[in-house]
């Protein structure tokens, strides 16, 4: 899970074209994001029925990334307060709670791990574009979020293809940032008790040791 997360986040920094590079995107952060909080989410559900998850369970929740972030969201507004340092605990589930952009990274993987990466075989199989976008177009409209709320991304070097890369390094790495604060922020808040006992122990293992706090929620 650590390597899937890491592996995502440096995806997206190295991304250069959405159309040849963001199937390696898409399948590690999607399966990234969604073993992180079924493990959460399964951590949380030993501290409230005192087992695992059944197999049948796991299957209903399915690959519904945005759903499942639902479901995460929902234990810690439960569990925030009973943590062992609930300001900071409350300052680390403000921030994804709060994230405009996070939303929109997760409809994109969860586009994805629906049926995304079998999106051009159904064209193939059908000959039809068939009921879903591709997973690309969910991704421009990340990237159109962060063109159009942020200043500094306002303006867009067409004319200078140096420039243009680097405008679009700094861009997706504005969005890997934002992934990895919301890693972080599940690790943490794992380890500080919103997720149960178990919670506690897996919270640690599912961060990558001596990986540095984000920028985004350091105090």
């Amino acid at each position: 899970m650590c390597n899937l997360m890491r592996n995502s986040i440096q995806a997206i920094r190295d991304m250069r074209y959405v159309d040849l590079d963001g199937d390696a995107v898409f399948t590690l952060g999607s399966i990234g994001v969604e073993k992180a909080m079924k493990v959460m989410l399964g951590c949380a559900a030993v501290a409230d029925a005192g087992a695992w998850p059944t197999k049948k369970v796991l299957k209903n929740w399915g690959h519904d990334i945005e759903e499942l972030n639902l479901h995460v969201l929902g234990v810690i507004d439960e569990g925030v307060e009973n943590t062992a340092a609930p300001g900071y605990s409350a300052h680390l589930a403000r921030h994804i709670k709060e994230s405009m952009l996070l939303p929109l990274v997760f409809a994109a993987f969860a586009r994805y791990g629906r049926s995304g990466r079998f999106h051009h075989l159904d064209i193939l199989a059908t000959d039809e574009p068939g009921e879903h976008d591709k997973p690309s177009e969910y991704w421009e409209r990340v990237e159109v979020h962060i063109r159009e709320s942020l200043p500094e991304f306002h303006e867009v070097p067409y004319s200078d293809n140096a420039a243009l890369d680097a405008y679009l390094k700094r861009l997706r790495g504005s969005i890997a940032d934002e992934l990895d604060a919301w890693w972080f922020c599940l690790h943490r808040l794992g380890v500080q008790g919103c997720f149960g006992d178990l919670g506690k122990k897996i919270g640690w293992q599912i961060w990558e040791i001596n990986r540095p706090t984000p920028i985004l929620v350091r105090i």
